[in-house]
């Protein structure tokens, strides 16, 4: 082994302290460099409003009342005068709930749906309830291409979805025909993964936000048009608790979360809908 003299371990220190004291510069440096990317984007920058003009939002969840997991932006969005639509597969038939509130599996669909219908007018928006059976979503090519069929005559500038790795089996479902989606309309629309807070049947797994919104200004609104859904009002301090750690996570008050789906890759038309797709996968750029 190689002695190493008090000379040399004091050349060594010296040459750290200064590669340590030019990368102290850099940041100033990079500061006052004009060609560098701006600053990240504000919070409150609501995905695709850069578009300028009236937006298409769409919420893709398995239940009545999935949609509170991002609340906050819908209203957001609505409150810039953006349409928003929320879709449902399921009509609240969870037998599980029903147990619970000892209520026929009837009575309890019926009662969800109401109180969604009025959780979702609160924040402006309009939600339609599709008749999977809840805990048996299908994704298969027949439930892609049904999707499919609902979804791209929307024409969405946007699609919140839930995300893919949970352990709810119908939530997974609805984020994977969600994505299936996008990919067949060719990626033309922002496609964004929510976060479930929670454990038990909702928690997600490594999920690792690329994008937040803040929702302090509708904080009052978030709260009423969750609890509107009484039925979970449990759950509340549990989404209010999630979102101000996202809040000061990010730096404001309270905020949401979500990772953003992006490629520069391209769909061939072969695969795009109303095509099943039958070939390949994306095209690479230059290809």
């Amino acid at each position: 082994m190689r002695k190493i003299s008090r000379r040399t371990l004091l050349s060594v220190s010296s040459g750290l302290v200064g590669a340590a004291a030019a990368a102290s510069a850099l940041p100033r440096e990079a500061a006052s460099n004009k060609d560098l990317p701006a600053a990240p984007s504000a919070a409150d920058d609501l995905p695709e409003v850069h578009r300028k003009k009236k937006l298409k939002v769409v919420f893709v969840g398995a239940h009545t009342d999935d949609w509170t997991v991002c609340g906050g932006t819908l209203a957001r969005y609505t409150a810039l005068g953006h349409e928003v639509l929320i879709i449902s597969f399921t009509p609240g038939d969870s037998v599980s709930m029903a147990d619970v509130y000892h209520m026929t599996l009837e009575d309890l669909a019926a009662a969800r749906r109401d109180q969604a219908v009025k959780g979702a007018e609160m924040i402006g928006a309009r939600i339609i309830f599709l008749k999977e059976k809840d805990l048996w979503m299908r994704v298969d090519p027949t439930s892609y291409q049904e999707f499919n069929k609902l979804l791209m005559p929307e024409k969405p500038d946007v699609v919140l979805t839930m995300w893919l790795m949970e352990f709810h089996p119908d939530h997974r479902a609805a984020g994977n025909l969600a994505y299936n989606a996008w990919l067949q309309s060719g990626m033309n629309f922002g496609l964004y993964f929510c976060e479930t807070p929670g454990g038990t049947e909702m928690q997600p797994q490594q999920f690792i936000p690329t994008h937040y919104v803040d929702v302090e200004s509708v904080k009052n609104l978030r709260r009423e048009s969750f609890l509107a859904n009484a039925l979970i009002k449990d759950e509340w301090p549990e989404s209010e608790l999630w979102a101000n750690f996202r809040g000061m996570e990010y730096g404001c008050k309270s905020a949401e979360a979500f990772v953003r789906v992006h490629t520069v890759a391209t769909m061939p038309e072969r695969n795009l809908y109303p095509n099943w797709w039958y070939w390949g996968g994306l095209r690479l750029a230059g290809e």
